[in-house]
């Protein structure tokens, strides 16, 4: 695993601990990760990624997981991912995915295509 790999997995695991807190803010992962927020911002383009982007991918994947439940609730799932109301994660599932969470439900097939099977705006390579 290349240091761009590691980087991008530990920054992948710690967005993920701290969505459910709200949007992750930089500094917040940055300081998990033990390395300024300058640092981070330097290796992020390096490799070309946007810690915007890269928040929003993972919020995408993280949704496309949970939606494959029928048990989880649009509710737990919106406070999972650190957003205020299910209406706000609904909104923004329908801009990545072009669809809303239900109807995105409901076409399941049982194959757990996320972020490589439905589009998203840009694709960044975990």
């Amino acid at each position: 695993m290349s240091t761009r790999d590691g980087l991008l997995s530990a920054l992948q695991t710690v967005i993920t601990d701290l969505l459910p807190c709200g949007y992750p803010a930089i500094s917040s992962a940055a300081a998990r990760i033990g390395i300024s927020v300058m640092t981070l911002q330097r290796k992020l383009a390096e490799a070309g990624v946007n810690y915007g982007e890269l928040v929003e991918h993972i919020r995408f994947d993280q949704a496309c997981l949970a939606l494959q439940d029928p048990g989880v609730h649009l509710r737990e799932i919106s406070t999972r991912l650190g957003y205020r109301d299910p209406s706000s994660f609904s909104r923004a599932f329908a801009r990545w995915a072009g669809m809303a969470p239900r109807q995105y439900r409901q076409r399941l097939t049982g194959s757990a295509e996320c972020s490589s099977g439905t589009r998203i705006g840009t694709t960044i390579d975990l």
